[in-house]
């Protein structure tokens, strides 16, 4: 069984299939779960400590059951969705 090749700093997920058997994608277009914060400074296009400046604010949520800070999918779409035109937090 061979193994998709993973970034660094994302944790893959299982793919799921809906009902009629299509592929049920994720919203950032990705099989990720979690993210790091350096890979959110990248999709972000800012740096490292811009992303804990938003951890600290409380506008991103992150999972400290491991060692390093990781950053939730729906986290990161519910910044996205409160930051953009029109949005509030």
């Amino acid at each position: 069984m061979s193994r998709r090749h993973v970034a660094p700093g994302v944790i893959p997920i299982r793919k799921q299939v809906s009902s009629n058997g299509s592929l049920v994608r994720n919203g950032l277009g990705q099989d990720t779960l979690l993210y790091s914060v350096p890979k959110v400074a990248e999709l972000f296009s800012i740096s490292k400590k811009s992303v804990h400046r938003l951890l600290k604010r409380g506008l991103l949520q992150s999972s400290n059951a491991l060692r390093h800070k990781m950053i939730t999918r729906a986290s990161i779409e519910k910044f996205m969705s409160n930051t953009s035109n029109g949005g509030t937090i």
